[in-house]
């Protein structure tokens, strides 16, 4: 390639650059204007635009997103009306509000972990710690599974549907801000008779015939805790649970 062609070419790229960035700049322009002129003031006329920015940059649907800006609109244009800025309204950043929108309200302070969320990710703790202890305990003594009475696969998982179940909603019987149908003096023997009721079904359960409960050698065990526990690690950021294993969260939001 010639100079003339490398100095055509490179005018040519600069060109094209500042027309996309004239019209990336004449976009904004129009979506600024957007918001002016329809009876809010500067800076919430800025918010606005900064909002609908960010608000389009997510995966709600179109007429969500236009439902979102018009309820906006009217609320600021009433809060102007007794000196309200959308700063006062909704804070300064727009991206804490749209992950609101997008994601939900946080939950108050102090409310219980949602029940089924709650359940399956206790189900699943229970069903890694075992499956995993089972399996190290076989992994480094082989001759476990022969003499003794080992623990079958649908032992293990009785158990864990049994505390997934459960477990959510012990705390919820002790809790002093209850209104409670039952004494704390009946609760208690009701707790204690149903955790002794479900080791003697889990000890019972050891008794069935190796084709109903079938005892896993100690690789898929420790295969089986492993993916239990990703499991339980996934639900628990996904539904942002508090409470159950390995979480403090219920301590830290009673201080």
């Amino acid at each position: 390639m010639s100079d003339n062609e490398k100095r055509n070419a490179n005018a040519q790229q600069r060109n094209r650059n500042a027309g996309a960035r004239q019209g990336h700049n004449t976009t904004a322009k129009n979506e600024r204007a957007a918001f002016d002129n329809i009876g809010l003031t500067k800076r919430n006329s800025d918010y606005m635009f900064r909002f609908n920015q960010a608000l389009q940059g997510t995966k709600l649907p179109v007429d969500k997103k236009s439902e979102i800006i018009t309820e906006t609109i009217e609320a600021l244009k009433e809060g102007q009306k007794t000196g309200k800025t959308a700063k006062n309204l909704y804070g300064g950043d727009v991206n804490v509000r749209v992950k609101e929108l997008v994601e939900g309200p946080k939950r108050p302070e102090g409310a219980d972990d949602p029940y089924w969320p709650s359940a399956l990710y206790n189900g699943l703790t229970f069903f890694a710690i075992f499956s995993i202890m089972f399996g190290i305990m076989y992994l480094l003594s082989p001759s476990t599974q022969k003499t003794s009475q080992p623990v079958g696969i649908i032992s293990i998982i009785f158990s864990a549907v049994i505390a997934g179940l459960a477990l959510p909603l012990v705390p919820r019987l002790f809790d002093p801000k209850r209104d409670h149908k039952y004494s704390l003096w009946a609760r208690i023997p009701m707790v204690i008779v149903f955790v002794i009721a479900w080791l003697l079904l889990f000890y019972a359960m050891a008794y069935l015939p190796f084709y109903l409960n079938p005892v896993l050698t100690a690789w898929p065990q420790l295969i089986l805790g492993a993916l239990a526990g990703l499991g339980s690690f996934y639900v628990r950021r996904r539904w942002d649970l508090q409470q159950g294993f390995f979480s403090s969260g219920s301590s830290r939001r009673r201080r």
